[in-house]
């Protein structure tokens, strides 16, 4: 138990490190909620919504994968020194910078059509030319940023998100309240704090910045890399976006702006489940290396999934509360989709403990077949399910597919290397906190019953608490989850 407990420690350790700085950044659009609600109305929020769909596909397409190339290819040139390492980084920037800018000149040839499109011909083409420079220069920032942690320099890298991070929210009210610049206003404040961060970040890490030559002989090593990476972020940006692109289609921009207000309050359980994928990551690649460590897999799988589905279950009793504290009225009626939405970065975290045997024999192959197949049912139940029941059904679809995907990857995974997790105690926690979730959004659309809502989740958190711990002493546990 000592070895558990030590990697415990150090799996709670680098949370608390990774969780910080992105806790910091991350929650600037939470707390702006207030301000953006009373400024916006529903539609606005929907094209706002929407136009940051857009931008994150024009960003996939923009990485090509160099994220995970520089990250492999700064360490491989580690031992050759730093003016190794400037070639790699100053390559994939000179990549970007061509590749980025004629994406972004493409992307507004077809602005007209996604005009005509997603948004019946109603905003200007300037809006499309300022939300899709925000994708070239959030990866020019990103870029430098990232640096900061292959060097495991975190404090730079915090300061330089944070500094974006709060300089588009400053940027954006003053546009907003004060210049009235109404969406607009939102974008072009997220793009000049991405000019001003990316010059930042490339003056603080200039050590590694090389203008001298051109490094295009480097291009196809980097590119071969890259590409085969391509597919899986294509199914995850299916996953994670689609529900949008049907709910703008089959319902309304007024729907899709409840439904990204219901998301903004789920994205704080994706911020928890990020952090922890973070920590958990080297701990678990660590922890393949040894066979007598497969009891770490099980434990922190069965906790993990308890824990956090209490979390979603707490997340859906609340939400009423939590939209009309932080919410304009016109906004109450996002709240039944806030719980669902937690479900699915809570499965998305799963997955990192459950693929482990996919990792450890290096059969990678399997985890874009996976996605992708994940992918194309989400596609499938949106289509089906949003036109009956909107935002709800659009959430439900998600979680769904995420379900299925962890279904995928455990079954192939235990193929490759077993190690026999606690799969009857699973399906009752997934259970338990579906039918949870379901009967508090029933009594809460019937009538307002807190006590009925309460009395289900505080049952349905305890069940779950204890289906986590079951096999463990009280003592043991708090020693885990502590690292004493």
């Amino acid at each position: 138990m000592s070895s558990l407990t030590s990697r415990f420690k150090q799996l709670s350790k680098d949370t608390v490190i990774y969780g910080l700085g992105g806790a910091l950044a991350k929650s600037v659009g939470f707390f702006l909620l207030p301000v953006y609600t009373r400024v916006f109305t529903p539609a606005d929020y929907g094209t706002i919504e929407m136009l940051s769909i857009l931008v994150s596909f024009l960003t996939m397409i923009m990485v090509m994968g160099m994220d995970s190339a520089q990250s492999f290819y700064f360490f491989e040139q580690k031992s050759n020194g730093v003016q190794a390492q400037a070639r790699v980084v100053s390559s994939i920037l000179q990549w970007r910078l061509i590749w980025g800018t004629a994406v972004l000149v493409v992307a507004m040839l077809f602005a007209p059509l996604l005009n005509a499109i997603f948004f019946s011909g109603t905003i200007s083409w300037m809006y499309f030319a300022v939300a899709f420079s925000v994708a070239l220069f959030n990866q020019l920032m990103s870029q430098s940023a990232e640096v900061f942690r292959l060097l495991y320099k975190p404090l730079k890298y915090i300061c330089i998100t944070l500094f974006h991070s709060l300089g588009a929210a400053a940027l954006a009210l003053v546009l907003i309240l004060v210049f009235k610049k109404g969406i607009l206003g939102f974008f072009l404040g997220s793009l000049i704090a991405s000019i001003f961060a990316a010059i930042l970040g490339w003056w603080l890490i200039r050590d590694y910045l090389d203008w001298s030559v051109s490094y295009r002989n480097w291009w196809p090593k980097l590119l071969r890399f890259g590409i085969p990476l391509v597919p899986s972020g294509f199914a995850m940006y299916v996953l994670i976006s689609s529900d949008r692109w049907f709910i703008i289609s089959l319902k309304s921009p007024e729907e899709l702006g409840l439904y990204a207000v219901g998301a903004k309050f789920a994205s704080v359980m994706a911020l928890a489940v990020h952090t922890f994928r973070l920590a958990w990551w080297p701990v678990a690649m660590d922890a393949m290396q040894n066979e007598s460590e497969k009891p770490l897999f099980r434990v922190v799988g069965r906790l993990y999934l308890g824990l956090g589905i209490a979390s979603a279950v707490l997340l859906t009793a609340i939400s009423p509360l939590l939209v009309r504290i932080m919410a304009a009225p016109g906004f109450f009626h996002a709240y039944p989709v806030v719980g669902i939405l937690a479900w699915y970065p809570i499965l998305y975290g799963f997955s990192l403990i459950v693929s482990c045997g996919i990792w450890k024999s290096e059969k990678t192959i399997f985890a874009p077949v996976i996605m992708g197949v994940a992918a194309i049912l989400n596609i499938f139940l949106n289509a089906w399910w949003v036109p009956s029941y909107g935002g709800i059904g659009a959430a439900t679809a998600t979680a769904v597919s995420f379900l299925l995907w962890n279904i995928l990857a455990i079954y192939i995974s235990e193929k490759f290397w077993k190690v026999g997790y606690d799969y009857l105690v699973m399906i009752c926690q997934i259970f338990i906190g579906a039918v949870a979730c379901g009967m508090i959004l029933l009594a809460y659309q019937s009538e307002i019953n807190w006590a009925m809502g309460c009395a289900i989740a505080g049952v349905s958190i305890a069940l779950l608490g204890v289906s986590s711990i079951s096999n463990m002493n009280l003592r043991t546990a708090i020693r885990l989850a502590f690292g004493r």
